[in-house]
């Protein structure tokens, strides 16, 4: 998943979610760095309330120059209003409790994301033909012990070239099994 906001001062580590106790929010806690420098814990219970920011000692400096630059930021704005059916847009100004947030909601997405990729990764052999991401059933890419054979005849039986997403560097390869993976098209 792609952040909303786009900046690179601001990240978070250490990132710990109960996805249990998440109900009108994420429930986590986290360590926000500022240019790569730990400023500060954050946490939210998880019941809609706000994310709630703690110094750490000798950094509430940092942490008001944090709270500055998220200020800085463009506000966000949500086609769709409130309801996502409404007419006007909501449009929320920057804090920096809101910015940890979405840093949150999208660390939190792309790791389920990733774990979901690595169990397609590694259970099934994944192609990418004619812009759909595919894969042979009842194949397990572990059971494979010659898979450069294997892939060169598998690319022998389709007459339009395939990506075999094995082949790729994991990088390489998660970016594409995630732009098709999420596409609207069900393949």
């Amino acid at each position: 998943m792609e952040t909303i906001i786009k900046q690179s001062r601001i990240t978070l580590k250490s990132l710990k979610v109960a996805q249990f106790a998440s109900e009108e929010t994420l429930c986590f806690t986290a360590t926000v760095l500022f240019d790569g420098n730990a400023i500060a814990q954050a946490r939210n219970d998880g019941r809609g309330g706000s994310t709630f920011l703690h110094a750490l000692e000798g950094k509430a400096a940092q942490l008001s120059d944090a709270g500055q630059f998220a200020k800085g930021l463009p506000p966000v704005r949500f086609e769709g209003g409130i309801t996502g059916q409404d007419d006007a847009p909501l449009i929320i100004d920057m804090t920096l409790d809101f910015l940890v947030d979405q840093l949150a909601e999208t660390l939190h997405a792309d790791r389920k994301l990733r774990t979901a990729f690595n169990r397609d990764i590694g259970n099934k052999v994944l192609f990418i033909k004619n812009g759909k991401l595919l894969f042979l059933k009842g194949v397990k890419l572990k059971s494979i012990v010659d898979r450069s054979a294997y892939f060169t005849a598998l690319r022998a039986r389709h007459t339009l070239p395939i990506v075999i997403l094995a082949e790729l560097a994991p990088d390489e390869a998660f970016a594409l099994w995630k732009r098709y993976a999420l596409s609207n098209d069900p393949s």
